[in-house]
């Protein structure tokens, strides 16, 4: 059989140019794809300035805007005294030869000693029974124990039964020598003391609200210094109860009007002590032992632990 040989060479000649064709148009599409992929040039993303704070999100989460950072303030923490506050400026730098901050400073292992500026009083140096020589205590029947059980003879108590923060002004409960009864706001005014001890709230927290509680205890103490500007006044916490006390009191509720009482005090500079704490048992309670009765009211070893917390956590008179 005879080949055509001019023929197949068209034919071959006929393949390349379509297949040179096909290419060119591929590479066409192609290129016209890569500029469709290309980001548009003439809408360039927004630039933030440099000083703005914003944060540039992602296109697709452009319609939603970032939540704020928290502000919310960091549990509160006791204020400290005026010797220990913190301040708003710029802490003073420390000098150059110092080696080391004071949160690396080793323990000293003494005692801390009292504050002289107000607020938490620390345990110092313990003072002998003549400390309250010259001393009144003002409060209610827990405060009244004190002179019931015979405690501390030589000691004032200005108290009574069902005494609170209003009653302490109006309530004619102290009898005077010429048989009248008088308040115990009145009763003190008449004295000569140079330290006051103050416990007051056990008859209100349960239905009072805090503030109207730190309002008028604010009151009592600003009447209290001005009666006795020169005299050490010691504002002492509320105790604790039993957990089934007859009073429906509780104890959660009991340590926040006394972080709130610390707080009033440390405002104003007053002296706080800390009294629940020796009253306290593992739980954070007064121990059911303490008060089988009314889970408040304790008896003589109680008021002992009392007063030998207070020999323990008192200012020398000199300080003032």
């Amino acid at each position: 059989m005879m080949i055509n040989h001019k023929s197949t060479r068209r034919s071959l000649r006929a393949g390349w140019v379509a297949a040179g064709a096909a290419l060119a148009v591929g590479l066409i599409a192609a290129a016209v794809l890569c500029l469709a992929l290309r980001p548009d040039e003439a809408a360039p993303s927004e630039v933030i300035p440099a000083e703005s704070s914003a944060v540039v999100m992602p296109s697709s989460l452009s319609s939603q805007e970032p939540e704020p950072m928290s502000q919310s303030e960091p549990e509160s923490l006791p204020e400290p005294s005026s010797s220990q506050s913190l301040s708003s400026e710029e802490p003073e730098a420390e000098p150059e030869e110092s080696g080391a901050s004071s949160a690396e400073e080793e323990p000293s292992g003494e005692q801390p000693a009292p504050l002289s500026g107000g607020a938490l009083v620390l345990e110092g140096e313990e003072m002998d029974n003549s400390y309250f020589d010259d001393a009144v205590f003002v409060g209610d029947s827990i405060t009244s124990g004190i002179a019931l059980y015979g405690v501390m003879a030589n000691t004032k108590v200005l108290a009574a039964q069902n005494i609170n923060l209003a009653s302490v002004y109006t309530s004619p409960a102290i009898r005077l020598k010429d048989g009248s009864k008088v308040a115990i706001m009145d009763a003190i005014a008449g004295g000569d003391y140079r330290k006051i001890y103050v416990m007051l709230g056990g008859n209100e927290i349960r239905d009072e609200s805090e503030e109207a509680f730190l309002t008028r205890y604010s009151k009592l103490i600003d009447d209290l210094r001005d009666l006795y500007p020169d005299a050490i006044l010691y504002i002492q916490s509320i105790l604790p109860v039993t957990k089934n006390n007859r009073y429906r009191m509780d104890n959660a509720r009991i340590d926040r009007f006394n972080e709130a009482l610390l707080d009033l005090c440390s405002e104003k500079g007053i002296h706080y002590l800390n009294v629940a704490e020796c009253f306290k048992d593992e739980k954070g309670m007064l121990p059911d032992s303490a008060s089988p009765t009314d889970g408040m009211h304790f008896g003589t070893a109680y008021y002992e632990k009392w007063f030998a917390y207070l020999r323990k956590h008192a200012l020398p008179v000199e300080a003032e």
